[in-house]
């Protein structure tokens, strides 16, 4: 009689030893919690077990996801040469992520109709702050993720996760309930700290964000795999406050080059200093050309919607209009689509305002900044592109129209910078501006 295989953290068979499978699960925990280096202890268990494949597979994964080498494809190489060793539910998933990365997104979404309690795989497969999801529109993800729920009682990780599922809603308190239910049991998780930040950001309850999100940086999501973000919604709660000089300063501890590197410099440093473009402030210590040197991605060839997005951002950012239309110049390669569309739109609305146009640049946007969802990310990250048309108005003189969006924007929630911004609107003259 053959011994009995080990299991996930979820009750999933998994084909290696015991010993290889508590290092397998010390990773996935910190996949789940959003918590850093996942790659080590995954390191350790194919050496303690050469032939894990799907040990194998999950450093594919980290690879491919979040760039931790570029060898994701020997890694799923090793992996594919071990399935004589693998359970069928292995087999299928490394199958199925083969076929993610080469594209394909639904095999994995049907290898999860199966097997629910997956947690690397549905983790994959939903868009969070970790993960791009396999899913072409965000609703989609958060009803194939309400489905779930039968599968997880009173789980921790799921609260988290339809936490920031609810916040992406618009269902403010439903994600505020699930966030402090899943950080009861388990303060390190990411995605429930995730969601609760925009939750504080979203219903302008700016102060207590910021008391909140301090904490947590500083005591449970001191291991949090993405703290740069954290300090970006922190950022984001000290500007809505209009202390630009705690912004200043937490950009030069948290945010600057000297402390982040690669695609999150683009995504969280280099969008807080775009910020300052369209709410009238600067960032003393800021040198954006080093923050996009640290980023060090190519910003005219980005390979999905969400980094199209950002790259638009950080050219602007240094007024690289060669570089703008060589990136509108990729997007038109893409494969002509609504989302396709509304990023041509956006570049050229962005290449306008860095020409100086602003009026032309503010009716771009007008007509494209409600259309940018199925980009990806939060509304945190897409509003940026109404805050530009706001400016824009002022630029053009149209400051009626700024101040009735603002106005707008007010009723909603509470926003002391925007109170700022609105007097800004109301000293518009009624003629275009000379500013750039």
């Amino acid at each position: 009689m053959s011994p009995a295989r080990p299991e996930d953290l979820y009750g999933l068979k998994l084909s290696t030893s015991d010993e290889a499978a508590s290092s397998y699960n010390e990773a996935l925990g910190r996949i789940l919690r959003l918590g850093s280096d996942p790659h080590e202890p995954l390191l350790e268990a194919v050496a303690i077990d050469p032939e894990f494949a799907l040990g194998h597979l999950a450093l594919g994964v980290l690879s491919h996801e979040f760039g931790i080498d570029d060898q994701t494809s020997q890694h799923l190489a090793r992996a594919r040469a071990l399935l004589a060793n693998t359970t069928n539910r292995e087999r299928q998933f490394i199958d199925a992520y083969e076929q993610r990365v080469a594209g394909d997104y639904a095999p994995l979404l049907a290898y999860l109709l199966d097997h629910p309690r997956d947690v690397l795989g549905v983790s994959i497969a939903i868009p969070t702050i970790a993960f791009s999801g396999a899913y072409d529109v965000a609703d989609d993800a958060w009803i194939a993720l309400e489905e779930m729920a039968s599968h997880f009682s009173n789980d921790w990780w799921y609260d988290g996760m339809m936490a920031f599922a609810r916040q992406d809603q618009g269902r403010m308190d439903e994600a505020r309930d699930l966030a402090e239910r899943s950080l009861a049991t388990e303060p390190r998780g990411g995605n429930a700290a995730h969601a609760a930040a925009h939750v504080y950001l979203e219903t302008g309850n700016h102060e207590l964000g910021l008391e909140w999100i301090n904490g947590w940086i500083s005591s449970a999501g001191q291991d949090a795999a993405h703290r740069c973000h954290f300090s970006w919604h922190a950022a984001l709660y000290e500007l809505s406050l209009d202390d630009l000089d705690a912004v200043a300063r937490r950009f030069t501890r948290e945010l600057s080059p000297q402390v982040v590197t690669g695609a999150r410099a683009l995504i969280d440093s280099a969008s807080l200093m775009f910020r300052g473009l369209t709410e009238d402030f600067t960032l003393p210590s800021a040198d954006a050309d080093a923050v996009l040197e640290a980023a060090g991605l190519p910003l005219t060839q980005p390979e999905t919607p969400f980094m199209a997005f950002h790259c638009g951002l950080g050219l602007a950012l240094v007024s690289d209009i060669s570089g703008l239309q060589e990136l509108s110049a990729h997007l038109n390669a893409w494969e002509p689509t609504p989302v396709q569309s509304t990023l041509l739109t956006f570049t050229t609305a962005l290449i306008a305002s860095c020409e100086g146009n602003a009026s032309t640049a503010a009716d771009l946007l007008l007509g494209v900044h409600h259309q940018l969802t199925p980009i990806g990310g939060s509304y945190a990250q897409r509003s940026v592109a109404i805050d530009l048309a706001i400016s824009s108005l002022c630029r053009a003189g149209r400051g009626a129209q700024a101040a009735e969006l603002l106005e707008s924007r007010l009723a909603r929630r509470a926003r002391p910078r925007d109170e700022v911004l609105l007097q800004r609107a109301r000293r518009a003259t009624a003629g275009p501006s000379n500013e750039n």
